[in-house]
This record gives C-alpha cells, sequence and structure tokens, in this order.
C-alpha cells in the first residue's frame, strides 16, 4: 500500500541529508492520492525546473509537462523535484550545483544516472513511483544501480513536450517504480502473451561484465527456464559499437539546444557537462548523417532478431555501482571508463527505439536484468510473472 503525499513527503525530508535525492521538495502536499516524484528536467507549473543546473536555477515555468498533466488526473501527487545528471547529460548522477545524488544501499557509491535522485527515492521507500527520462539508459541504469524498476516505454509513446532535451531522437519518459504493477498502473499498458523463447546476445551481454553481475542474471536466466521460457543464445557483432553510435547522436542534438546558452555563458556549466559540449563542436553534419544512418541499421537489425524471438535478455548494466571519483578513469578491463561501460548494453534498445525494463536481482549489491521487446505490454507482463516467482525485491540499509 502506497504512503500518502504528507507521509511521503515528510520521508523525502528525512532522508534528504543523507540522500541528497531531491533538488526541490514541496512545501506541503494537501489530499488524497498516490505519491510520487519528478525528475528536474520536466517542467512542472509554478515549481522551479533547473535541469539540475545553474544556468535554469531559478526557472519556473508557466505551463506543466504533458506527462505531468496525465500524472494528475490520474490521482498522482508529487512531492517534489529529483536530482538529477546536470541537463540530464550524464550517467552518474554527480552533479557540481546541488551536490551528488547518494545510493540507498552505500551512500559513497553512485546512483547511476541520469535519472539518479528518482532512483534514490524510489529504491529507499520515499515514493512508490518517479518520472524519469532516458535517451541511452537513463532510467534502466539507476534501476539497476539502485535496486528498483526502471521501464523506458518505446520511443515516442509517451510525450516529451515539456520535458528538456538532451537528444530529441532519442528521448523517452519513462517510470523508476517499487514493482512492475506500479509501472504497470501509472504506464497504462496491458498485454498477456506468454515469452516463450528469449534471446541472449551472450558476447555482448556477458563479454565484459563483472563476475556478480554475470552470475545474478545466469541464475535469473535458470528462473526464467523454470517457468517455461526457452533461452537461445545468440551473437549479433553490430552490438559492439552502440556506444561511438549513441555518443555522436546525443553531442550533435544537444549541442542545438545548448546553442542558446554555449560557449558564451561555457563557465555556467559544470565540467562534465562542458567536456561534452566541447566535444560536439567538433562533429561534423557528415558525422551526425552517418550515426543517424547506422541508428536505423541497428533498429532494423535489433527488430529482425526479435522476429526470432519474444524477448531480449541480458545485465542492465554490466558493472557494479562504484565511486564517482573513478567514472573518468580506465580502470575497466581494456582501459574502459565506467561512465561510458554504463550505456553498452541499454544503448540497444535506445538506438532501436523498443520498450525495456530494469528489474532488481538478488546480489551483494544490486544488479538488474533488462528484458527488452516489441511491445511494450508484452515486455512489462513478462517483466511482471519473473517479479512474481522472484518474490520481494531487497531493502537497502538507507529506506523508510
Amino acid at each position: 500500500m502506497a504512503p500518502s503525499p504528507q507521509a511521503a513527503l515528510e520521508a523525502a525530508r528525512h532522508l534528504q541529508p543523507r540522500l541528497n535525492a531531491f533538488i526541490t521538495l514541496a512545501e506541503g502536499v494537501e489530499g488524497r492520492g498516490i505519491p510520487y516524484a519528478i525528475k528536474d528536467v520536466i517542467a512542472t507549473a509554478g515549481v522551479r525546473t533547473t535541469a539540475g543546473s545553474r544556468i535554469l536555477a531559478e526557472w519556473v515555468p508557466t505551463r506543466d509537462a504533458a506527462i505531468v498533466t496525465t500524472m494528475r488526473k490520474a490521482g498522482y501527487v508529487s512531492i517534489g523535484k529529483t536530482n538529477t545528471h546536470e541537463f540530464a547529460w550524464g550517467t552518474t548522477n554527480d552533479n557540481p550545483h546541488y551536490g551528488a545524488t547518494h545510493n540507498p544501499w552505500a551512500p559513497h557509491l553512485t546512483t547511476g544516472g541520469s535519472s539518479g535522485g528518482s532512483a534514490a527515492a524510489v529504491a529507499a521507500g520515499i515514493v512508490p513511483l518517479a518520472l524519469g527520462t532516458d535517451t541511452a539508459g537513463s532510467v534502466r541504469i539507476p534501476a539497476a544501480l539502485c535496486g528498483c524498476v526502471g521501464f523506458k516505454p518505446s520511443w515516442g509513446r509517451i510525450s516529451t513536450a515539456g520535458v528538456i532535451p538532451l537528444a530529441p531522437t532519442l528521448d523517452t519518459v519513462g517510470f523508476l517504480a517499487a514493482s512492475v504493477a506500479e509501472v504497470q498502473r501509472a504506464f497504462g499498458a496491458s498485454g498477456s502473451r506468454r515469452a516463450r523463447t528469449i534471446g541472449v546476445v551472450e558476447a555482448h551481454a556477458f563479454g565484459r561484465s563483472d563476475p556478480a553481475v554475470v552470475a545474478a542474471v545466469e541464475e535469473a536466466l535458470h528462473l526464467l527456464e523454470r517457468q517455461g521460457a526457452r533461452i537461445r543464445r545468440l551473437t549479433v557483432p553490430a552490438l559492439d559499437d552502440v556506444v561511438a553510435i549513441g555518443t555522436t547522436l546525443g553531442r550533435y542534438e544537444a549541442l542545438r539546444y545548448h546553442r542558446r546558452w554555449y560557449p558564451a555563458r561555457r563557465d555556467e556549466y559544470g565540467p562534465d557537462v562542458v567536456r561534452n559540449l566541447d566535444a560536439a563542436r567538433e562533429l561534423t553534419r557528415r558525422e551526425y548523417e552517418a550515426a543517424r544512418a547506422a541508428r536505423r541499421h541497428l533498429s532494423r537489425l535489433v527488430r529482425r532478431v526479435l522476429e526470432e524471438v519474444d524477448l531480449l535478455a541480458g545485465p542492465t548494466v554490466p558493472i557494479l555501482a562504484f565511486e564517482n571519483r573513478v567514472a573518468w578513469e580506465p580502470v575497466l578491463p581494456g582501459g574502459e571508463l565506467p561512465r561510458f561501460a554504463l550505456t553498452r548494453l541499454t544503448y540497444p534498445f535506445s538506438l532501436a527505439r523498443l520498450p525495456a525494463v530494469s528489474i532488481p536481482l538478488p546480489a551483494s549489491l544490486p544488479v538488474g536484468l533488462q528484458l527488452a521487446g516489441r511491445d511494450d505490454g508484452a515486455v512489462l507482463a513478462a517483466a511482471a510473472a519473473f517479479e512474481r516467482t522472484r518474490g520481494p525485491r531487497d531493502r537497502p540499509p538507507l529506506a523508510c
């Protein structure tokens, strides 16, 4: 049973010093409804929407984003705006203006991002549901690292009107939740088709994954087999190039939006976003068009694979939560940066514009099982069936 909005707001205030999950908390809430939280890149009338930035620190929209209107009509009551990586452009939620969000499992570890505040608020039990946005994995990544459910719908399924853009050809409003059922209630999709065949792109999923992640996901696959699913091990070499494709698209499109401030107000951005903007300036229109063509090719390829299997499964992220100080250090096998490793397994379904969900698995630190497919309702139905078999999710030390 969901807490009252008043109880959720009080819990948020109580845990805020330890989690830093919110940028702006509601001054008060009245009446009944389902409490939820809103990522601070989504416009809220009369409540400041900072995008986790200094540039928009005092911006108070006059109109709600379309999704906020929808949620209010469905009986949801916002208790505040959650912390985010600056302009949703990063994977760690280490915000230079409002402070890093702290993982409920261990405050010194990253929550992942860019919807890290929403994930922390849900995982800690403050709210049963929160809105996020997902361009390269920004709902699914923090869901996996914080131990909650994260759902990215099909691209275009939910209006992004009133959402501060990152890369419009990939941006998707998504949900972080305590359970798949909470997502289904908010999203409204239904589906009951059983996933009989589940594909695992083995080298891509496990080739450079932490052994603890591999063990937890393999156990989940065995559980799916015991439910009656057939697991097919696949090879799709094209998935190895997804980060390069997505990074080019994201940087080029983000620069279009930020031209209104950059480079004139370059000093007001944090170092992470400046690094991306500076790199974006070096991209050519030809490189961008090549990335667009590569995205379309990858989308066709993934969809063809999904004609042979009902779902694709694997880890949501290949590593466990880490300290933000190593995000830009080549500490992983082959010198891979943790910041980019986090998007390697989520990007394929962002680029293919397909629905994907991350479900928490038992482990020493949270691990996410990612399921993706062609139909939103079917993906959620399969996730719900797995969740019922898996049992209750683990609760972090910092929880209500």
